[in-house]
């Protein structure tokens, strides 16, 4: 009996959640922009570290936002990069004269890896706002307009929605996930329930960051974002997610398993950190598996129904949201597949986040030596 009310817990949360997101995100009405013409200097802080395959990728779009060159500045951080990164930016900035390249040597305060790197590009910075991406994303031309049009005095900080850019059968499977995991945040955003900004596509204002003391005084974490997130909220700031196209970021897929396996184990690490609504929910999802095998040794038509059912309505909220962002439906065999990934990537990431292998990231293994007295 027991059992039966756990399992009846269990599956009603998780249906309740994916109903609730799939209305959440479908009644999401998009915002006109409308910024006038008295503009804000705006910065866009960029840290690169062995980044030559797809810097020019990033510095291309950037120079192709829609903003006044004249209010923008692009101040990118080389971090200690051993490949032709810094040559490249080097190349590409000497006719653009809102491009900044910095050199990042040495580790301010309790900064490590890219939160150290904007550490400094913040204290160089001259923007009334700081826009941050990551080299692997593309991001639109309207990009500053949207997030900046959701700064109303009393908003600190602001993200919007990031994809995987399609390309081959495992990029297109990472490209729904993202979308899938996206359409959470935007969905209990809608209700003021907070996670987190994507620290690949977000703004925050100036005066909000500096009140943190910026990432110099922040306690050091692998996810910078959410650290960051946390502070300025923690001192009053309100905040805002946009799903639309106009705030839409590319992401460049990650190549291989292994490195996939690194990135999830680093996000896992930083979801300890997590207030204790998004704990539940991310466990609920790890239980939902296990709670339909139980189901099968009773009954197995049952357990099937509610795979369909989760299918479904999963299927839905993914279609939902590509309506949203403006960007083609992943068509039924892509879909069953990322079923399947999504079952193999998360017993996967479980197993590889228990065994005792160090979070590298971009070459660097955050270890105790390096966090040092982060």
């Amino acid at each position: 009996m027991i059992v039966e009310w756990i399992l009846i817990l269990i599956l009603g949360s998780f249906f309740s959640i994916l109903l609730f997101s799939i209305f959440s995100v479908a009644f999401t009405k998009k915002k006109k922009i409308e910024l006038g013409e008295n503009l804000p200097m705006v910065s866009i802080l960029l840290a690169a570290r062995n980044e030559e395959k797809l810097i020019l990728r990033n510095l291309e779009a950037l120079d192709q936002l829609d903003y006044p060159k004249d209010k923008l500045e692009i101040l990118i951080g080389n971090d200690a990069s051993n490949d032709r990164t810094a040559w490249l930016v080097s190349k590409f900035i000497e006719i653009r004269s809102n491009f900044r390249l910095l050199e990042i040597t040495e580790n301010l305060g309790k900064g490590r890896g890219k939160a150290n790197v904007l550490a400094h590009l913040a204290n160089a910075a001259k923007g009334e706002f700081y826009f941050i991406t990551d080299v692997d994303v593309k991001v639109p031309a309207n990009w500053i307009r949207s997030l900046l049009n959701e700064f109303k005095p009393s908003v600190g900080i602001v993200s919007g929605t990031t994809k995987c850019e399609r390309g081959g059968f495992f990029a297109t499977l990472q490209a729904i996930d993202w979308l899938h995991f996206m359409g959470y945040i935007k969905a209990f955003a809608n209700i003021r329930v907070s996670c987190t900004s994507v620290g690949n596509n977000m703004a925050v204002r100036a005066e909000a960051y500096k009140q943190t003391g910026g990432y110099e005084e922040i306690d050091f974490s692998i996810t910078e974002d959410y650290k960051l997130f946390i502070e300025v909220t923690s001192r009053g700031w309100d905040w805002r997610n946009v799903l639309s196209a106009d705030s839409l970021g590319l992401a460049w897929y990650i190549p291989s398993v292994k490195e996939m396996l690194h990135q999830r184990k680093r996000w896992l690490i930083g979801a300890r950190e997590l207030p204790l609504n998004w704990k539940a929910l991310i466990i609920l999802y790890g239980l939902f598996i296990p709670a339909l095998i139980i189901i099968t040794f009773y009954k197995v038509r049952l357990a099937l129904l509610f795979w369909l059912l989760k299918f479904i309505f999963q299927s839905i909220l993914i279609d939902v949201l590509c309506t949203k962002v403006k960007r083609k439906r992943f068509n039924l065999i892509k879909s069953i597949a990322y079923e399947i990934y999504v079952v193999l990537n998360t017993v996967a990431t479980a197993v590889f986040y228990f065994l005792p292998i160090k979070s590298v990231w971009k070459g660097r293994e955050y270890n105790a030596e390096y966090v040092g007295d982060a």
